[in-house]
């Protein structure tokens, strides 16, 4: 073995670097502070196992009196999406280390999970590669890489993109800290988060490439070009109305600078139009490996046929964001969820508005076009939930794809984006009436969402916190317009945004009874064994569907998350008579047993597919059902009971 050296030995071995070397290597760092400072962040949250998710709810307990692992402040309740889907499928993936173990009743969720599939998504996915490293490196680090993905890509991509498109990094910063902190980004597992990370390191990475082109640097180049188009082909694998809305915006803003930047006009059409027929190809050749389940989705009664047009929405359910600090505390009412009543900062397009009219542009015509181009659509989105389009709006194609409601929870992050463009090429004039203005209105448009959320969807929300929340948001847009240069108005504006979802997820460290429990380990176990003899598993049990999916145990109930396969379902339904029960996406397949030899399918909520029925029935129709759990006893002929958990 190699001999350690002593103190002595290594002053000497540095004395022996020449300093020019270590002042390139410092000046290197702090040049690339910008990239490094996050990518060590990103690695000590790995190496520690540390994630926002909700497994660690009590549902996901063996015994919630005694949880396992570490987990500060509770878990979400509402974010069951991701607690029973999203994390236990991607548990599932390391429990299996790649093999197979759909449900049969269920078209692949892969594509929608980005897990790979073949060698396309393997590259495309190639976070959902590692983990299938599940048998030979630990499932919490592994877990948590894929959960800070997103967020790594949009703290690099998102800053980088502003200094390429408005030569400022500040405002980029800000930014990816507001869409990070947005109430619908912490409501919905990071699903924003996740769309617009990936597309901006894209797009980022496509523009670095680009130039490097025009610098000679072609190994640079094409490293880089091709980087960004695996980046950019997840497009489409993304949540289908956030892609719409939050995907297509960076990427038109981005080839409309590429297009107006200075340079011959000949020599950026031909890099722009290289660029996206590469990117166009990856994304093709990734439908084309995933096609059976994409197919499978788009022939759904929801949401393959689904067809909405833009409505009017109450101010609350569009301009509320910023008075849901409170809402981990309240119940909302019975027409809607803390999910769905989540935001982003829509307001600050009130404000851009008045900034606009108060200030003539200042920035160059290559800023200009993006900003435009990103302002242009945020106005379209914000149309589309507070404006009634008739029956137009269901012949817009792709547009149609994305209802009112989901334009509302999003239309923030174009909001911001925008607002911060703006603010690059902001100077503060002399008198601060505008700041004030700014505020003012802010503020009112604040109390006036607040109240109107008092007044229906959070009934519960009382006027001191509304008025609180309207004089904090105020103070801050007053900050930003009147002192965008300061440090502390950047320190102060993320407080107070972190401050208004901080108690929405917990922080866990580990995967708590997932992984650590003895019925975790049971299950492991028995999935393995399952997987040898082809053997499903079936339970009455969203919960225990979730151990099951988190465990790789094969199973019949669970989630059918992109759409069914017809011929399986048949088996239970052979003349399609409740085709619209089952015929969906983002479904929970659920059973409740019953003496009867005769299967009943009924829908107890829009999500859910319940089977009512004798498992000896379901046995006959699918000869390799192997295992029932039940929340009770059962006395069929056919079951014999192994075993409890």
């Amino acid at each position: 073995m190699p001999e350690i050296p002593t103190d002595a030995e290594q002053t000497s071995l540095e004395k022996t670097v020449p300093p020019s070397r270590r002042a390139l290597t410092m000046a290197w760092t702090r040049s690339h502070l910008h990239l490094v400072a996050p990518v060590v962040v990103y690695l000590m949250l790995v190496i520690f196992g540390v994630t926002t998710s909700n497994i660690g709810v009590n549902y996901m307990r063996e015994d919630p009196a005694k949880p396992l692992g570490v987990q500060i402040m509770s878990a979400s309740e509402i974010r069951s999406d991701e607690y029973t889907s999203q994390s236990p499928l991607w548990l599932g993936e390391m429990a299996v280390g790649g093999m197979e173990t759909q449900n049969p009743l269920s078209a692949s969720p892969d594509f929608f999970a980005q897990l790979p599939d073949g060698p396309i998504s393997a590259v495309v996915f190639f976070e959902g590669s590692l983990l299938t490293l599940g048998p030979w490196l630990p499932d919490a680090m592994l877990f948590a890489a894929k959960w800070w993905l997103p967020t790594l890509m949009l703290a690099l991509g998102l800053p980088v993109w502003f200094r390429q498109i408005t030569g400022s990094m500040r405002w980029g910063y800000l930014s990816a800290i507001l869409i990070y902190f947005s109430p619908a980004s912490a409501w919905w597992s990071l699903l924003p988060v996740s769309t617009l990370g990936f597309i901006f390191a894209g797009c980022a990475l496509g523009i670095w490439g680009l130039d490097q082109f025009d610098k000679g640097r072609r190994g640079r180049a094409v490293a880089g070009l091709a980087v960004a188009g695996i980046l950019l082909a997840r497009f489409p694998s993304y949540y289908q109305p956030y892609a719409v809305m939050l995907g297509l915006a960076p990427v038109l803003a981005t080839a409309a600078f590429l297009l107006v930047r200075p340079g011959p006009l000949r020599r950026k059409v031909i890099g722009l139009v290289a660029f996206g027929a590469y990117s166009a190809i990856v994304t093709g050749l990734l439908l084309l490996e995933s096609w059976s389940a994409i197919a499978a989705g788009l022939k759904t009664v929801y949401p393959g046929r689904r067809s909405a047009s833009g409505a009017s929405l109450s101010i609350g359910q569009v301009f509320g964001a910023t008075n849901l600090a409170w809402l981990s505390g309240l119940d909302t009412s019975t027409v809607t969820n803390r999910s769905e009543v989540s935001t982003s900062f829509t307001v600050l397009l009130a404000v851009l508005v008045i900034l606009v009219v108060a200030q003539r542009w200042r920035g160059s015509r290559a800023m200009l076009v993006p900003f435009s181009v990103m302002t242009i659509l945020a106005l379209f989105w914000l149309s589309w939930c507070t404006l009634s389009w008739g029956h137009l709006g269901d012949h817009l194609p792709l547009v149609n794809w994305v209802t009112p409601g989901r334009a509302s929870n999003a239309v923030g992050y174009l909001a911001i984006i925008s607002f911060c463009m703006f603010m690059t090429q902001w100077r503060p004039p002399a008198r601060r009436i505008v700041g004030v203005v700014a505020g003012l209105v802010a503020a009112g448009i604040s109390a006036y969402a607040g109240s109107d959320l008092a007044h229906s969807l959070i009934p519960f929300l009382r006027a001191w916190e509304v008025g609180f929340s309207a004089l904090v948001t105020g103070v801050v847009v007053a900050l930003l317009v009147l002192r965008p240069r300061a440090n502390s108005t950047l320190v102060a504006t993320t407080v107070v945004a972190a401050l208004l979802v901080i108690t929405a997820n917990p922080v866990l460290v580990g995967l708590a009874d997932l992984r650590e429990s003895g019925t975790a380990s049971k299950m492991l176990a028995a999935g393995t064994a399952s997987r040898k003899d082809g053997s499903l598993w079936v339970s009455d049990s969203t919960y225990v569907d979730a151990l099951l999916l988190a465990t790789g145990t094969p199973t019949l109930s669970g989630r059918q998350q992109v759409g069914p396969v017809v011929a399986e379902w048949t088996k239970l339904d052979p003349t399609k008579a409740n085709e619209a029960a089952w015929n969906r996406g983002g479904t929970h397949i659920r059973f409740d047993w019953t003496s009867s030899t005769t299967l009943t399918f009924t829908k107890p909520y829009p999500d859910s597919v319940l089977i009512s029925g004798s498992p000896c029935t379901v046995k006959q129709d699918i000869s390799q059902l192997g295992f029932v759990v039940s929340h009770r006893p059962l006395s069929a002929a056919c079951l014999t009971q192994t075993d409890t958990l």
